[in-house]
């Protein structure tokens, strides 16, 4: 099933930026969760899904002031670099909204393929920034991430379908 611009129904702005907030603060919280060992290695960056999301969604997009700000606020958050998150948070949503018009043309499952690479260029960032800075990669980290990041998208893509997450 393709998607059209046209087919998502609009809802009051105010409970749009509720929905918003709502699920960048869930994916805060699921980032929360203490992962260790070789479940860290698939954990997604939820945030960066959530926001690829909705920069997708919304018209306007997602403002690069906010995903840089988010990215601040999880960088705080992880204890890494300042700016690593940030810069790949901003160049997710720029690419996303750069490829916006033809995630829409596409099915769930084509543009869970569309975002992989998306997925794949932020992590990569992120991981040049870190690595330049002060750590050593982990290798295998940045596909296994980005895999589980494609598959989380199909989730919250097929979750966005409901009408309370419908914001266009």
């Amino acid at each position: 099933m393709n998607y059209d611009l046209q087919s998502f129904p609009k809802i009051d702005p105010r409970q749009e930026w509720r929905v918003i907030g709502l699920t960048l603060l869930a994916a805060f919280l699921l980032k929360q969760i203490p992962w260790h060992g070789w479940a860290l290695l698939f954990r997604p960056d939820f945030v960066l899904i959530v926001l690829l999301f909705w920069a997708q969604r919304r018209q306007d997009g997602i403002s690069f002031g906010l995903a840089f700000a988010l990215g601040l606020v999880t960088d705080v958050q992880d204890g890494v670099v300042l700016g690593q998150h940030a810069l790949a948070y901003c160049a997710g949503v720029f690419l996303v909204q750069h490829f916006r018009r033809r995630l829409f043309m596409f099915t769930l499952w084509r543009q869970a393929m569309q975002i992989f690479p998306l997925l794949l260029l932020a992590e990569v960032a992120a991981l040049v920034v870190g690595w330049v800075s002060t750590r050593t990669p982990q290798p295998g980290w940045v596909l296994a991430t980005s895999f589980t990041g494609t598959l989380l998208w199909l989730i919250v893509a097929y979750a966005g379908k409901m009408p309370a997450a419908r914001t266009e």
